[in-house]
């Protein structure tokens, strides 16, 4: 018998927001050639706190793949806006780790953030149907290996 695919707004909003976002990356690291190792997302225990993470295989990259690897660092929170402007759930889309991220592997390539986040915006878009779908999966098991998706 086929389970039901579960629905974002099923969930406590930051943690489907923070669903979306991790599965923004990972779709957007697929997009750019990478492969996905692991998805996940938790709540710390100290403060209840969501947070999530999106593993990648590779730990070096070649110049070439630099540029998408930095769309991704974008696509998470470019995701989380998407989902926030469609569900009408406010909150803050918290992305300091990936503006972090961005600064450090974007030293010396030839793509502003700001050009990045367009990309990355224009890529939520057309994969919106796939996103929803996985951070919905996500939401409910916390965490799906990157053949999942």
């Amino acid at each position: 018998m086929l389970k039901a695919t579960p629905r974002l707004d099923a969930f406590e909003p930051e943690w489907a927001a923070t669903a979306v976002h991790e599965i923004g990356h990972a779709v957007a690291h697929q997009h750019a050639g990478l492969k996905v190792r692991r998805v996940r997302i938790w709540k710390t225990w100290f403060t209840g706190a969501v947070r999530g993470q999106t593993d990648i295989a590779e730990s070096w990259l070649p110049d070439e793949l630099l540029p998408g690897f930095l769309v991704a660092c974008m696509a998470g929170p470019e995701a989380e806006r998407h989902w926030r402007s469609l569900s009408g759930h406010r909150g803050k889309t918290v992305s300091h780790g990936d503006d972090v991220e961005f600064r450090k592997v974007g030293k010396g390539i030839d793509l502003s953030k700001r050009q990045a986040s367009q990309q990355a915006r224009r890529l939520v878009v057309a994969e919106w149907g796939r996103i929803e779908v996985l951070a919905a999966w996500l939401a409910e098991n916390g965490s799906l290996r990157g053949g999942a998706l």
